[in-house]
């Protein structure tokens, strides 16, 4: 009878430390993804920064393309007309 109360012990401490195991890990579970779900937002920000930078870039290069026709433009001009303009001469607005 003894060597029964033994096991019928240790048998319900087994099941109580499963149980409680069974717990920490469904605990764990729910912390990992969490965890995952701050990350995905995370990785998604990144991705709709690295996003707009590359568009910026796209864009600043275009202006930095205009600027660059502009001043050709601007030398072409000076080459045709190389008389600077006296601003004092200019009549006054009406």
């Amino acid at each position: 009878m003894e060597a029964y109360d033994t096991l019928s012990r240790s048998i319900k401490a087994i099941q109580t430390e499963s149980l409680e195991n069974d717990k920490i890990v469904n605990l764990l579970k729910a912390t990992v993804m969490d965890k995952q779900t701050v990350i995905n937002i995370h990785l998604d920000t990144i991705a709709s920064l690295n996003k707009e930078l590359e568009l910026m870039r796209i864009e600043t290069e275009r202006v930095d393309k205009k600027l660059i026709s502009y001043l050709s433009s601007s030398y072409v001009i000076d080459q045709i007309d190389p008389q600077p303009t006296d601003f004092n001469n200019v009549p006054p607005p009406m």
